[in-house]
């Protein structure tokens, strides 16, 4: 849609600035309810909440976008998640791990639309039925609840510059003992990508520049449906789909250069690249509260993800623009995951309760590809690039943790013990006819026993003080195509070797945090540790002119960081919000043989965010962050910030809203990211969308 969208929105958004009545809305601090304004969406203390609609800047926009609202939490041009410094916390939705949200999250995220899974919370020490899973804390995706008194249908049209839309529909129905809320939304966008690479080794210098474009469609649906049994029994069924389809083209430039600045090489790449995610959850659920206030909870989830990918690749002669050779791959991956889970809540005696339950987990990688050469006109089999691999993990896992209260004074205790058992089977043609034969059907099963024990205590300091302390240890697991041994080159731009030899990484976290909540005022401050092992990083090297990246443990490390999030409402229609996070990160790579000590540096961001109830019906947010240089294992991530805007405005009794935003205002997205090792130095930028601005309709019946 064209930028005079602008003019006319404005206008219809200032036609009614004075009319009909404000609606004060209820903050959910913890236990604690505050009525008064909400802070530009975001609440909570330990548990960072945000409710997607009621921030008007990214409401409009991905998912990825939503989560750079919460403090501490930032996202990387290609939907890659970090809190505190740390790379991957874990996932979850509605509690349950999904497969959609694993290798692939970033693709996910990127093109999420924000207002499907429109509740997000953070937790930085989850709960205990929950998988320890993550380096930081646990990110939940899950749709805020309808009530019987809450519109029975919901309808959002949206229209966005450069040929954005999105539509969605709620509908929220509660015949007899039922409770059924569907939801459904479309979006479509046309993208564009900038890349560039520069690269230096001692041999030569190599420039590539890849501009892209992808036109990527996305389809989500969800279903649930409760019933209640009786007063102490509910049982809910729950259905999701999700599906991304995208045709992308992009040119991609690739010149090698001699030390004395001679062009050795010239070559132009055409890729034609279509791509299609699809994935699938059922799950049931069933809850009994007994008579005693015990409670006992089951569920089922099954959850699919398939992701197809298809490649053909043309080489063009930069002087004469004619086809010189033609190649195609493709990449077929399933993923099947199934997750159990009892779990029993006893209060007994006088404060005390008990937790107790079992998780169970199962994963099934497939993985296929196929690749051909074009030769004299026909399609010639290219074994070097075929491969096959089949994924399997399983886990069992038992916990349980003990709670106390006294007066001001809580405690909780509690462990994770789990069998972790995966078996890996690579296969590829190419090995048959050459000298590494020997790893024909190639096949390793490892089985692992782990604990990961946790503890909280807080201390109640008057009224609107709390102090609380906890600890906990989480893991990082690899996945299937991190354990593969061999080379993806799917994307030109980022083309990765598994590692077979790579183990689990284990997080020990140590946090202290304040909360103070008055009236019209919050403020959480923290100062937390984290220390790794088997540190899990991808490193780079240059191998025949083309940069491969490899994941490996690299060593030992740890952070020290704190950080602040602070909210307030001066004036009865104004509310700040400001959240600022510092940690010095330290990364060993002297085990993998990337540089002779330990590297460290000081790493910080910023966030704020003004909001203007600027009469009854009209709000104006605008906010932005800005993030320091970041450190890699290589070299770091050079700064960057964002400002953007949102204006909103009520209609026909508060039926009908209009939303009107502009994302990364300056175009000061662009990531750069620098290596500066001895043997590879490396400049990379990429770019994505610039400024982005939508305007959305919603309407409640």
């Amino acid at each position: 849609m064209k930028k005079e969208l602008l003019l006319p929105a404005m206008i219809l958004l200032g036609q009614q600035l004075f009319s009909q009545t404000l609606i004060d809305t209820t903050l959910f601090i913890q236990n604690i309810d505050v009525q008064g304004k909400r802070f530009a969406g975001v609440s909570g203390g330990e548990i960072k909440k945000l409710q997607v609609e009621d921030n008007l800047t990214s409401m409009t926009g991905t998912t990825a976008e939503a989560f750079r609202q919460i403090p501490s939490l930032i996202t990387d041009m290609e939907g890659g998640v970090t809190f505190r410094g740390a790379d991957k916390p874990g996932m979850l939705i509605d509690g349950i791990p999904y497969g959609m949200l694993e290798e692939y999250s970033g693709d996910v995220l990127i093109q999420l639309p924000a207002l499907f899974f429109n509740k997000i919370s953070l937790g930085q020490f989850p709960l205990v039925n929950l998988v320890p899973d993550g380096d930081a804390g646990v990110l939940n995706l899950s749709s805020a609840m309808f009530g019987k008194n809450d519109s029975p249908l919901i309808v959002t049209l949206g229209a966005g510059w450069n040929e954005r839309y999105n539509a969605g529909a709620i509908l929220n129905l509660h015949p007899a003992k039922f409770h059924i809320t569907a939801k459904y939304n479309y979006r479509k966008e046309y993208r564009e990508r900038t890349f560039s690479k520069s690269t230096a080794t001692l041999k030569n210098r190599t420039e590539m520049n890849n501009n892209a474009v992808a036109r990527p469609d996305v389809h989500l649906a969800d279903l649930k449906v409760g019933y209640d049994l009786s007063s102490k029994d509910q049982i809910t069924i729950h259905g999701l789909y999700y599906l991304m389809d995208y045709s992308r083209y992009g040119r991609i430039n690739n010149r090698v250069f001699n030390p004395q600045g001679e062009q050795l090489k010239y070559v132009i790449r055409n890729r034609y690249n279509d791509q299609k995610q699809e994935a699938y959850a059922v799950e049931a659920y069933w809850n009994h509260r007994f008579s005693n206030n015990s409670n006992l909870y089951t569920v089922f989830n099954y959850n699919n993800f398939i992701y197809n990918e298809d490649n053909d690749f043309k080489n063009e002669n930069p002087e004469s623009g004619k086809i010189v050779a033609e190649d195609n791959q493709f990449f077929n991956r399933k993923k099947h995951n199934y997750y159990w889970s009892a779990g029993y809540s006893l209060p007994f005696s006088e404060n005390w309760i008990f937790n107790v339950g079992y998780i169970g987990r199962s994963k099934v990688e497939n993985y296929d590809t196929d690749a051909n050469n074009k030769i004299n006109g026909n399609w010639v089999s290219n074994d070097q690039k075929i491969y096959n691999y089949r994924f399997h993990r399983s886990l069992n896992l038992l916990y349980a943790s003990l709670e106390r209260k006294w007066n001001d004074f809580e405690a909780e205790v509690g462990l994770h013990v789990e069998v972790n058992k995966q078996t890996m089977e690579q296969f590829s043609p190419f090995w048959v006819n050459s000298s590494n034969s020997v790893n024909v059907g190639l096949k390793t099963d490892n089985t692992y026993f782990h604990l990961y024990p946790r503890a909280r205590f807080s201390y109640q300091m008057g009224k609107n003080n709390q102090l609380i302390f906890s600890y906990q240890q989480r893991v990082i697991r690899p996945d299937g195509s991190d354990l593969s041994s061999f080379l993806d080159n799917s994307d030109v731009t980022h083309i990765s070797q598994g590692n077979p030899d790579l183990k689990d990484e284990f997080i020990h976290t140590l946090e202290l945090g304040y909360q103070l909540t008055v009236l019209n005022f919050r403020l959480s401050p923290a100062l937390y540790y984290r220390n790794r092992t088997n540190r899990i990083m991808e490193v780079a090297s240059q191998v025949n002119d083309e940069t491969i990246w490899m994941k490996d443990n690299a060593g030992n490390s740890q952070t020290v960081g704190f950080d602040i999030s602070m909210n307030w409402s001066p004036f009865k229609n104004v509310s700040v919000g400001l959240s600022g996070d510092v940690y010095r990160d330290e990364i060993d790579g002297r085990m993998i043989g990337y540089d002779n000590v330990k590297k460290s540096l000081t790493c910080w961001d910023i966030k704020g965010n003004v909001n203007v109830n600027i009469t009854r019906n009209t709000e104006f947010q605008v906010d932005g962050f800005f993030i320091s240089d970041q450190l890699t294992p290589q070299g770091k991530i050079k700064s960057h910030y964002s400002v953007n805007a949102g204006l909103s405005h009520y209609f026909i009794h508060r039926k009908l809203r209009a939303n009107l935003s502009i994302n990364n205002i300056f175009d000061t997205l662009e990531e750069i990211m620098v290596i500066d090792t001895e043997n590879l130095q490396m400049t990379q930028k990429r770019n994505r969308d610039a400024r982005v601005a939508w305007l959305t309709l919603t309407y409640n019946l």
